[in-house]
């Protein structure tokens, strides 16, 4: 297997509404003389991409100039607020890049009327 260059030509701007995924257009540097249009290639970064959680924004709670979210707590059936770092906010995503775990589940919406230990049940 031949490792090449690639550089991003396009990336769609409205995600597949199934896998919410994005089309990434590739253009390859120096390709092969046996390279073929539609043919399937590997790919990988050449920089380490930062961990990070996509949100809606109705997860987000603004108070006292920080952010938060309610994380609930799957043994107790309770939520918990808790500090979050935001990366970005790019449209109908905001990008978290810091505070929560992986497999953590947050609360989505109805964020502005829950309190620390408040019981909530979780949909499945």
């Amino acid at each position: 297997m031949a490792v090449k260059a690639a550089g991003v030509r396009a990336i769609d701007p409205i995600a597949d509404a199934n896998t919410r995924t994005h089309n990434v257009y590739l253009t390859l540097n120096d390709p092969p003389a046996a390279f073929r249009l539609g043919i399937t290639v590997a790919v990988a970064f050449s920089w380490p991409v930062p961990p990070h959680v996509d949100l809606p924004p109705t997860a987000l709670l603004e108070k006292d100039g920080k952010t938060w979210v309610w994380v609930v707590d799957p043994t107790k059936g309770t939520v918990a607020r808790r500090a979050v770092t935001v990366g970005s906010r790019e449209g109908d995503v905001v990008v978290v890049t810091g505070g929560i775990a992986v497999g953590e589940r947050v609360v989505v919406a109805g964020v502005h009327s829950l309190t620390d230990g408040q019981p909530v049940r979780v949909s499945r």
